[in-house]
């Protein structure tokens, strides 16, 4: 494996690929129009960094588990908010693709 994609934390575990991809799904699909998705994606990838730690520190006690939370590097932060990213931006752009026009007719006043 390429030392650049390890620096960003590629491949994610089995764990950290479902949540990260429930959770965009999830903020992509029931955000409005208005929310910024890098916001979004900053927030799906802090929760599944965070969820996902703590699921695979489970056995080691409170302290393990704080532990493992400050272990976390900032690459693999960064490796799941682009992926988190590029998700919720797939969503808005199927959701989001026609607004409120329709496009095969013509607005016309009777």
């Amino acid at each position: 494996m390429s030392d650049w994609l390890h620096l960003i934390g590629w491949p994610p575990s089995i764990i950290t690929g479902g949540l990260l991809i429930f959770l965009s799904l999830g903020y992509g699909t029931q955000a409005r129009r208005k929310l910024r998705p890098i916001l979004l994606a900053m927030q799906v990838s802090l929760l599944t960094l965070i969820l996902a730690t703590l699921y695979n520190a489970l056995n080691t006690g409170p302290f393990g588990m704080l532990e493992a939370l400050l272990a976390q590097s900032f690459g693999t932060f960064l490796g799941l908010l682009i992926i988190s990213w590029l998700i919720i931006k797939l969503c808005f752009i199927i959701r989001f693709r026609n607004g409120q026009t329709n496009i095969f007719t013509r607005n016309r006043r009777s």
